[in-house]
């Protein structure tokens, strides 16, 4: 262990320095790259920004329009020339227009030439997008067109006109598409570092003259029309602060190194020697000397964990003492009651025998057969107790058990044992599970008690073997448990298992047991759940109960796998 502790220490140290040695280059390209992931992140978010406040922009107007078509004043077609003057004086929208629910434009305002004004007036627009979708009742903003001798985009808003009966017409509003309007958010944003380009309907909207060598771009979309914002920022203005950076990389990298050096020294002169001790120690602690101690120097912590070592110590050394005595205790008080118990019942039961063979009165006969019978439950439930003490202080290792032999030994036991109930069996030729020796006794158990507290008019008891999942290799190791289950169902149309019983295993907890089968079914759960199994219950329909036991299943071992595991069975005589 020390050799292995030293060698790896010192492996680490000279990793560690190789490591930094080699990572100069490394850790600046990285930090280059989070420089430009930050000036890219920043990118984004302007891009972002842009393209929401346009967004925002357009919303705006597209709410406006929509507030002045729902006032008393535009449903006044006959004095629609102050309503659209106040209008164009109160927004940005350069034209307005009515329009008439048939398509028919009622009037034209704006900065237009007479000649078009005249042309415009009087004309049909209704299948015009604008027109045609504000008709049906929506807001509408059209894709970009250009106005008649401008040259410039422009953006068209339309909103229905509503009354009582329905759409009485349509307010149009025009709009240049320039930084005056829809662009306003842009002029702050373009500086000498950084430029902002707008593309909708594969149209130019805005765009800078400027342009850099190198540049960090990024793109957003506005949302309510498609438009693609793209900024694009100089990446030169980055140089010279990754230049000093690269300088100061090379100084920090020399000064780790020294005290990586320092340090790894420090730690083996003080750490590492502490350390081999306190690993001594616990090795002796898992040997069992729990008398040993260690005394560890070099600064409050080590004291500290010096003292708990030597307390852990002799917590165990008494807990050790404390549990021999009481399993002393306990085996003197087991085999006194287990002695006692078998010679006084033998006691009873011959009295009572003779008192039922000799006694006249059938009150006293009834009043022995029943000393008899509760003598026979006292008798069994010691017996259970030897059975359980057996199994718990049996092998602990695992092994390939063939649990479709062992179901099938209970099977032909209890038809011999209890003839008035019908035992059915269904088991294959062989079902082998990774389990205990003593899991023979958790079988027997099980059959033995859905008979034994059978009261049905026609006891029944059904036994079921089943092997689910992949077959398992015949040469794996044995200690391998993921070749699928084994399942054993023990059905009987009996009272069922007590639900103060069920309740006990389910919880994980000990309670007043009133008779034999409680016992058994502890013994039971602990048996399959050390096999790294699982018990389980069920109701039978229409009555009994459904005792599932799940084991993993293993790969058959032949031989003398078969045969009787000694430690699975117990010495019953008195």
């Amino acid at each position: 262990m020390r050799v292995r502790l030293r060698t790896k220490f010192v492996v680490i140290l000279v990793v560690i320095t190789l490591v930094l040695s080699g990572t100069v280059h490394w850790t600046l390209e990285s930090y280059k790259r989070d420089v430009v992931d930050d000036e890219q992140r920043r990118t984004d978010e302007t891009a972002s920004l842009v393209a929401e406040q346009i967004d925002e922009t357009i919303w705006e107007h597209r709410d406006r329009i929509g507030l002045v078509a729902s006032r008393p004043e535009a449903r006044q077609f006959d004095r629609s020339g102050p309503f659209l003057d106040a209008f164009l004086d109160n927004s940005r929208f350069y034209s307005a227009q009515l329009v008439d629910a048939n398509g028919t434009v009622v009037d034209f305002r704006g900065s237009v030439t007479a000649g078009t004004r005249r042309s415009v007036i009087g004309s049909d627009r209704s299948e015009t997008p604008y027109v045609e979708r504000a008709l049906r009742g929506e807001t509408y903003v059209s894709d970009v067109e250009y106005a008649e001798r401008a040259d410039r985009p422009v953006l068209v808003f339309s909103a229905p006109i509503l009354d009582g009966s329905g759409v009485r017409g349509v307010l149009v509003g025009a709009m240049y598409l320039d930084r005056q309007t829809i662009f306003d958010a842009i002029p702050p944003l373009e500086t000498s570092s950084q430029t902002v380009t707008i593309v909708g309907d594969g149209v130019v909207l805005n765009e800078n003259e400027r342009t850099f060598d190198e540049g960090i771009e990024s793109s957003s979309t506005v949302e309510s029309t498609g438009w693609e914002v793209t900024v694009t920022r100089d990446r030169t203005l980055l140089a010279d602060r990754l230049d000093r950076l690269a300088a100061l990389q090379t100084l920090v990298l020399v000064i780790v190194v020294l005290v990586m050096v320092g340090f790894g020294y420090w730690q083996y002169a003080v750490s590492l020697r502490q350390t081999e001790r306190l690993l001594d120690g616990f090795d002796r602690l898992g040997e069992g000397d729990y008398d040993s101690t260690v005394s560890l120097r070099g600064g409050a912590e080590w004291e500290r964990m010096s003292d708990g070592f030597n307390e852990l110590a002799a917590t165990l050394r008494a807990r050790e003492s404390e549990l021999r005595e009481r399993r002393q205790r306990l085996d003197v008080l087991y085999r006194v009651l287990q002695h006692n118990i078998r010679n006084r019942m033998s006691i009873v039961l011959n009295y009572a025998d003779l008192i039922t063979d000799e006694a006249a009165d059938e009150t006293v006969v009834g009043a022995a057969e029943t000393i008899h019978r509760t003598g026979r439950d006292i008798t069994g439930l010691s017996r259970k107790a030897r059975q359980m003490k057996n199994a718990l202080e049996a092998d602990p290792d695992r092994r390939p058990v063939d649990v479709a032999s062992l179901a099938a030994d209970a099977v032909a036991e209890l038809r011999e044992e209890y003839p008035d109930v019908t035992v059915t069996a269904s088991l294959p030729d062989e079902a082998w599970a990774m389990a205990l020796p003593s899991v023979r006794l958790a079988v027997e158990n099980v059959c033995e008690n859905a008979c034994e507290h059978n009261d049905s008019a026609d006891p029944r008891v059904e036994i079921a073997v089943t092997a689910t999942g992949p077959e398992p290799d015949v040469d794996r190791d044995p200690a391998d448990e993921n070749g699928g289950r084994v399942r054993i169902e023990v059905a009987d149309n009996g009272p069922g298992i007590p639900e103060q019983d069920r309740a006990a295993i389910d919880e994980g907890r000990e309670t007043a047991l009133e008779h034999g089968s409680g016992l058994g079914l502890w013994l039971t759960y602990w048996v399959v759940d050390n096999s790294g199994g699982t018990l389980r219950f069920d109701d039978n329909d229409p009555r009994g109960s459904i005792v599932i036991i799940d084991l993993p299943r293993a790969a058959p071992r032949r031989g003398d796998a078969n045969a009787p595991d000694p430690s699975s069975r117990v010495d019953d005589r008195p």
